[in-house]
Formats: C-alpha cells, structure tokens, sequence
C-alpha cells in the first residue's frame, strides 16, 4: 500500500503545484498590465464574464470559495467600479452581482492573457491528454466527496 499512497501524494503535490502555477502566471500578467485586482478577483471577475450576472453563493460556488470569502471580494471589485449590487427584485436579501464597464475593459484586457495561457497548455500537451487528465480528476474529486 505504501507506493499506492507515493503516487497519490504525488498527484497531490503535483496537482497544487498546477494551481500555484497558474496563480503566479496570472499574478505577473494583472502586475504587468497595471491591473487593480488580485487573483481571487479576477476568478470572481472571469465567472461574471461567463454569466453576465450571479448571486453571491453563484460566484462562492464557481470560484470554489465559501460565501463569506467572497463577499470582501466583491466589496473590492466594487470599490474599483469593477462590478456592481443590484437587488433582486424577486428577493429583497439577496443582490444579483454584474460586471460594469470598467469591468469589461478589464475583461478585454485579461482574455489574451488567458489565450496565452491556454497556448502554452497546449504547446505541451496533447488536448486528449488534457481531456482524459480532466476527466481522471473529476472522478478523483467524486471519490472523494
């Protein structure tokens, strides 16, 4: 059993040292752009850009964090008329979260950056690897949930 755990602790490592990899690589981008948000922002910026408008346990749901992490989040991007509250009128407690257009330039400024990203996935892989690496994670997170 002992080398089972190797391998798998491996993955592990291997698989947060990807995450890390991706956050320094977006870090260096936002800095060299100028850009007045951090990672966690732009991950909550990247699923409004995908949905046009999200509640805030939407956004904690796609950016895999709790509810309460992201409202400081959305506090800032706020601050930096990047996003902006809209109530629900369907629920007075609950506020509906959209990208403003500051918060599209900020978009238009950031998709290449994600374009380079990709290529360089790509450079290196084969995409049915990537497709089967992908699947393989999703039932390890299933085994795991």
């Amino acid at each position: 059993m002992a080398k089972e755990h190797k391998v798998i602790h491996q993955l592990i490592r291997d698989v947060i040292a990807l995450r890390v990899g991706i956050k320094q690589f977006y870090f260096q981008k936002v800095k060299e752009l100028n850009l007045d948000v951090t990672y966690e922002m732009v991950q909550v910026l990247g699923a409004l850009w995908r949905e046009e408008e999200l509640n805030q346990q939407e956004i904690a749901d796609s950016v895999q964090k709790s509810k309460a992490s992201v409202t400081p989040l959305i506090d800032n991007l706020c601050k930096r008329g990047l996003v902006q509250r809209i109530p629900d009128p369907l629920d007075r407690r609950n506020n509906k979260i959209s990208v403003t257009d500051k918060g599209k330039e900020y978009q238009e400024k950031l998709e290449p950056v994600q374009i380079e990203l990709y290529k360089r996935i790509i450079h290196n892989s084969q995409i049915k690897d990537i497709s089967e690496i992908s699947n393989q994670l999703r039932l390890l997170k299933k085994a795991i949930e």
